[in-house]
């Protein structure tokens, strides 16, 4: 059953497009400190004592909304395409272009949408006390970063 949770989330984080990855690694993330990934709560699973039931219920939310990002990534990647497509040529539509490019502003905000929704839901399973336990494994990174930016 380990196995096949962390393949699931293995395969979530795989769907997220590079796009908003970039986007998030180069600005700051403000919900960051606050919600917690998958990822951190697999590293410290025992520290914070997830059961078995609260890790199921984890397992099934990121099954549940993989399937909605499956869709919206083809979505994205066809969008993306028609704005390509509409840029080719010596001349540009500019109202056909724009359209073209706020549909795939759209499908990216609503995958950013369903990633703060797995997020929000998986922060309502753990307990206040496992929420206290992660922020404190997130402290270092936190003063890590205050750190560098004294030094630059």
């Amino acid at each position: 059953m380990k196995t096949v949770f962390r393949l699931l989330v293995l395969a979530f984080c795989l769907m997220v497009p590079d796009v908003s990855r970039a986007q998030v690694e180069q600005e700051e993330d403000p919900f960051g400190a606050l919600l917690f990934t998958p990822e951190e709560i697999m590293l410290h699973r025992r520290a914070i004592g997830l059961n078995d039931e609260q890790r199921d219920g984890i397992t099934r939310l990121i099954e549940e909304l993989q399937g909605r990002l499956v869709g919206l990534q083809w979505r994205l990647l066809d969008e993306t395409e028609a704005v390509k497509e509409a840029l080719e040529g010596p001349r540009v539509d500019l109202d056909r272009v724009m359209d073209r490019f706020g549909d795939a502003q759209d499908t990216e905000m609503e995958i950013k949408r369903v990633h703060l929704e797995l997020l929000i839901r998986i922060k309502n399973i753990l307990t206040p006390e496992q929420q206290e336990e992660l922020l404190r494994f997130k402290e270092p990174d936190l003063s890590e970063q205050n750190q560098s930016l004294e030094t630059q």
